[in-house]
């Protein structure tokens, strides 16, 4: 009888200790998730601040050069149109090179910043 009680005794201990290690385990995942989910929000959230800055910057300073460029040429609305043009350009060729430049180091940033330990990146 001595031996069947203390094997019940060592199972409860063994059920748990491993009931302990699941649940640490598992919280110890939600907080790396909620670790790393804040870093990606809070990048995402000051990229879209200095976008929209640099936004404002952008736009005046094309109504600067464009009313500026007319000014130049005698026609206000050639300068907007030369300064249209200069984006239309633009926008092509970043449409052409947006997979190489733009799409793939996004995706690994954000890769990175999800799935590498901080400790890493420093190494």
């Amino acid at each position: 009888m001595e031996s069947i009680k203390d094997l019940r005794e060592s199972a409860e201990d063994l059920f748990a200790r491993v009931t302990e290690y699941v649940e640490a385990r598992w919280n110890m995942a939600v907080l790396q998730t909620a670790d790393k989910t804040a870093d990606i929000v809070s990048s995402v959230v000051a990229g879209l601040i200095v976008s929209v800055f640099g936004g404002l910057v952008l736009l005046f300073g094309s109504i600067a050069l464009a009313w500026w460029i007319g000014e130049s040429v005698g026609s206000v609305a050639a300068g907007f149109g030369y300064v249209a043009l200069g984006y239309a350009v633009l926008t092509i060729i970043l449409f052409m090179i947006r997979d190489k430049f733009i799409k793939i180091p996004v995706l690994n940033t954000f890769i990175k910043r999800f799935y590498y330990e901080k400790d890493q990146s420093k190494k």
